[in-house]
């Protein structure tokens, strides 16, 4: 283990001090991706060779998909600031939005399940989830959107263009700040309940658009937030058939239809970005009240959006 955190290590330097996005992306998806060999030494003195992978949820992976998602998102506007009207450079910058975005989706699902055993996250967790909201809206809001497909606009998604959530009621808490709770321990169990229910049924619409043409430890996941698939590690292609939603519209269909795809594909990205602010302003609240720095982040970010002026 000490050996993978060298490696990891390795790829954040190349990042922080050498300024490689890409260099360290490459580093940290073999990392995650690659067999490991382990030496265990048998009763009788000889050297046990046993392949392992990284777990999904050990530490040394929860620090690469932390790394990751920055390290894409900075990778992407590289390539933007190369050239941001060359197709190639602006695709390629899509791709690492979108790899950003799965990465910040998974360090925050992936750090759910630990909480759900380990309470003591809930800090990090807050932020997480906030980070994946933010990094998902920025998807959103990305001007290349409308290279696909060429010669049609698709407009910009606002909150008056999707429909309230009907299953939780977040938005709702969230205009009052969370105050006047009796009950907190029946309050966060509501929240998460409603919270979870949202966001895993949202999620497989987008999880194979966001993965799509990206290859690597991504397409190891059947779906960051509902981790059932862990119990086994050898998901299946009809798994991976089932999260797949066409990453490749542009090319598949043509007009209206294609619009309507990547329209559709925006407000699903739209509504799980903004569950997942709101779920992780929640979370800050328990910790430093209502009135919490991340929560006024949160706020900010969702009257720019209009969502709270409704």
């Amino acid at each position: 283990m000490e050996k993978l955190a060298d490696c990891l290590d390795d790829a954040i330097s190349d990042f922080l001090s050498f300024s490689n996005p890409k260099c360290c992306c490459e580093k940290l998806e073999i990392l995650l991706t690659q067999d490991h060999v382990d030496v265990v030494l048998t009763p009788n003195g000889e050297n046990l060779h046993r392949l392992f992978r990284l777990h999904p949820l050990h530490h040394v992976s929860l620090q690469a998909y932390m790394t990751l998602a920055s390290a894409y998102k900075v990778y992407e506007s590289d390539l933007l600031a190369l050239d941001p009207e060359c197709d190639k450079h602006q695709n390629d910058a899509f791709r690492m939005s979108r790899k950003s975005a799965a990465y910040s989706l998974l360090l925050a699902g992936a750090t759910h399940h630990l909480f759900e055993s380990e309470s003591s996250l809930v800090v990090p967790l807050s932020n997480f989830w906030t980070t994946a909201g933010e990094t998902l809206l920025s998807l959103v809001k990305s001007s290349i959107w409308n290279s696909f497909p060429k010669g049609r606009h698709i407009e910009e998604i606002s909150f008056w263009s999707c429909q309230i959530c009907g299953k939780c009621t977040l938005l709702d808490r969230i205009r009052v700040t969370f105050t006047n709770i009796h009950d907190r321990n029946a309050e966060f169990a509501e929240v998460t309940s409603q919270f979870l229910n949202c966001v895993t049924n949202i999620t497989p619409k987008i999880w194979g658009f966001i993965i799509a043409e990206g290859g690597g430890y991504l397409k190891e996941v059947v779906d960051p937030i509902n981790l059932r698939w862990l119990e086994s590690r050898t998901p299946s292609v009809t798994h991976f058939a089932t999260h797949a939603t066409s990453g490749n519209a542009k090319e598949t269909d043509s007009g209206f239809a294609a619009v309507q795809c990547h329209r559709e594909m925006k407000v699903n990205l739209f509504q799980l970005s903004i569950h997942c602010l709101l779920y992780g302003a929640f979370l800050s609240t328990i910790c430093f009240g209502p009135r919490s720095p991340l929560m006024s982040k949160v706020e900010n970010l969702l009257s720019d959006e209009g969502i709270l002026n409704s």
